[in-house]
């Protein structure tokens, strides 16, 4: 079966180390300018779209995947009311990924972290006190971003007091050092302290995630959905061919 073509909107580095290695991996794709829209109409010839621009971009990308009848795989952090309103309708009509942190060590963090809520709890609903520790998370980023805290140091906040009850002592943000992104989470009890920490030195790490989440999307319902939920849907398709020793291929007999 062919690889599915891949639209990529965006011209800067995530949107160029998707392209190269969705090449690399044999994906025909088409690059679209997010600065020049109006020219997308002649380029429709795609099984999917992974939007890397901006949010000013978001709604060309929606008006497009809505037009071709194809999946968005949305990479864009920081996006406004509108964007949200603009995406909630889209889904509506074909399946939309929303995926500000692309990358399966971000994943396996957040799974960590709910791990920990869930021992921390049970702990305290069995009444040893001070089980569940003052938490805090920092992340950091290079000097060329400008929203802060970024999304994923939100949602890592966000999945901590969901699984808790209670908020984080703080979020802290950096702006300095190289590329590409450090997020942590600090657990601290009085005696003690915990560091669940992720560093992303290459963008192919969020690249292979924009890949497959498009790969993913393609033949799903319409709906929105997160890039976790594609996560835990490939590593359970993953799991059942393992089960069954085919590793996903036919039997040869």
């Amino acid at each position: 079966m062919p690889e599915p073509t891949l639209g990529i909107v965006g011209t800067g580095r995530l949107g160029r180390a998707v392209r190269d290695l969705a090449v690399s991996e044999g994906h025909p794709v088409t690059l679209l300018d997010p600065r020049q829209p109006g020219s997308w109409d002649a380029r429709t010839a795609v099984d999917a779209v992974v939007d890397c621009s901006a949010p000013a971009a978001v709604g060309a990308a929606a008006r497009l995947c809505r037009r071709l009848g194809v999946p968005l795989v949305e990479c864009v952090s920081g996006l406004g009311t509108e964007e949200r309103r603009l995406l909630d309708g889209l889904s509506a009509e074909v399946p939309v990924v929303l995926a500000p942190n692309l990358s399966l060590g971000n994943y396996l963090q957040t799974r960590a972290l709910r791990l920990v809520a869930e021992v921390v709890t049970t702990m305290e609903r069995a009444g040893i006190t001070g089980a569940v520790p003052q938490t805090a998370v920092l992340e950091r980023h290079p000097a060329t971003k400008a929203h802060r805290p970024s999304t994923t140091a939100e949602r890592l906040a966000h999945e901590w007091r969901r699984h808790t009850g209670r908020p984080a002592a703080d979020i802290g943000s950096l702006r300095c050092g190289p590329a590409v992104s450090d997020h942590e989470v600090r657990l601290m009890w009085p005696e003690q302290s915990l560091t669940i920490s992720h560093s992303v030195t290459s963008l192919d790490a969020a690249a292979a995630g924009a890949i497959g989440a498009a790969g993913w999307a393609v033949g799903q319902a319409p709906g929105t959905y997160t890039i976790h939920a594609v996560f835990d849907d490939l590593l359970a398709t993953m799991a059942r061919a393992a089960g069954d020793g085919t590793n996903g291929k036919e039997d040869d007999r």
